[in-house]
Order: C-alpha cells, then structure tokens, then sequence
C-alpha cells in the first residue's frame, strides 16, 4: 500500500481500498498465481489463492464495495483468512506442523502478496529491524 495510506496493521481497517488500488491488488495475486513473484507456495496454498482471486477480488460484490468507499484491506484479508481456516482444518495432520503454524504462514503469504512483497522473510526482517530501533527511553 501507498505509505500515505496504511501505515501499519493496527489502521488497515481505516484505510479505504479506491478501485486503483483494488486493481493493483488484483494485479499483484495474478502475478503470484502466474509463478512471477518469489514467494514460495505448496498446490494448497496455490489453491486457495486461486478461489479467492476467482470467488472474491474478481466478484462485482467487492467492486461495488470498493465504488462506494465500504471495502477496506482489512475487510479483505479477514475474508481470505476465513476462506483459508476452512480449508487447512480439512488438511491432514503433518508431523511436526500444528494447523496454526499453517494458518500463520499463509496469512505471512497472503500479506506479502498484497503489499506486492518479493518474499514475506524480508517483511518479517523489516519488522524485526524497526521494533529494535525502539528500545528504552523511547516514547
């Protein structure tokens, strides 16, 4: 997102998606689904990326959301979370790998899509190198 815009998780809800942006997005998931992007999927994830590019940013629903200015990027990413909980409840056990370790990973995924991020790593190594930049005596 434009930095003008959304900042940070906390004001996503607050942060109005205009048809551009909508676009953008749109652009960005197909560039993932299309193998153009380093972020590194199984077919399950690919899966539901897939339905949700298809079902929901595709829909007329979310344009017409989005044209009269009640469609945030919060609202979508709470839709693919709720799409994505059915679908790795119904996944087989993997050793070693808890349902929300899954979950987790796929939000970090969807995340880095939606921003237009190479690989989620690097967000999460942003993340990291901003929250030691505050440390005591800060506001």
């Amino acid at each position: 997102w434009p930095s003008s815009c959304c900042t940070a998780v906390a004001i996503l809800h607050m942060c109005r998606i205009s048809k551009q942006q909508l676009q953008t997005v749109k652009d960005r998931f197909q560039a993932f689904l299309n193998g153009e992007t380093q972020i590194v999927a199984d077919e399950a994830f690919m899966n539901a990326v897939q339905s949700y590019y298809e079902v929901f940013l595709k829909s007329d629903r979310v344009a017409r959301m989005v044209q009269s200015g009640g469609f945030s990027a919060n609202d979508s990413r709470e839709v693919f979370k709720k799409h994505i909980e059915k679908r790795v409840r119904s996944l087989p056990e993997i050793d070693g790998l808890s349902k929300e370790t899954v979950l987790s990973s796929w939000m970090a995924k969807f995340d880095a899509i939606y921003r237009g991020e190479e690989d989620p790593r690097k967000a999460q190594a942003r993340m990291t190198a901003t929250s030691s930049e505050v440390g005591p005596g800060s506001p």
